[in-house]
């Protein structure tokens, strides 16, 4: 990713489905911001869902966020301004998974920058969702430290899951 983002701009635009990578910017201070047009997929268009828009940055050092662009909305998963609460959620990155999951759950860079950008097209429709339904359309993830362990996995689908991951 850093050290070719124009190929990694191809390879998301044609290997992903609805992702436009608008623009590539290589900041001085080093790394990579892809800024991303992620269009509905075709039912969601039939619903009206619009275009999202999204940026992906990473740092040098491989750290790597992704914000919301575009008009000032609700977030249900996203992490406050990191300016402090009076400026809400401005520079405030997606909540993309727990980060104290279990591996099977979160994102690391051996999953590939396709499925990071995936994890963003997902996400951002998720909360167009959430603003017009008010819940999320899938099992939702705890925002909070566990009383005592882990949080609970609750629906059927996703228990099947982490036994199928877990062996």
């Amino acid at each position: 990713m850093l050290e070719d983002p124009t190929r990694t701009r191809r390879v998301l635009q044609h290997e992903l489905y609805g992702i436009a990578v608008d623009r590539v910017l290589e900041p001085r201070s080093g790394g990579v911001v892809l800024d991303m047009t992620c269009v509905p997929l075709p039912e969601l268009a039939v619903a009206r869902y619009n275009s999202e828009r999204a940026r992906v940055s990473i740092r040098p050092d491989g750290a790597i966020y992704s914000f919301p662009l575009g008009p000032d909305r609700t977030w249900h998963h996203r992490y406050p301004s990191p300016l402090g609460k009076q400026f809400g959620h401005l520079g405030g990155e997606l909540c993309l998974w727990y980060p104290k999951d279990p591996r099977w759950l979160r994102w690391e860079w051996d999953d590939g920058v396709e499925q990071y950008v995936t994890r963003v097209y997902r996400h951002v429709f998720y909360e167009e969702y959430y603003r017009r339904e008010g819940h999320w359309p899938v099992e939702d993830a705890p925002h909070d430290d566990p009383v005592a362990g882990e949080h609970p996995i609750r629906s059927a689908f996703m228990c099947k899951e982490e036994h199928r991951w877990a062996s």
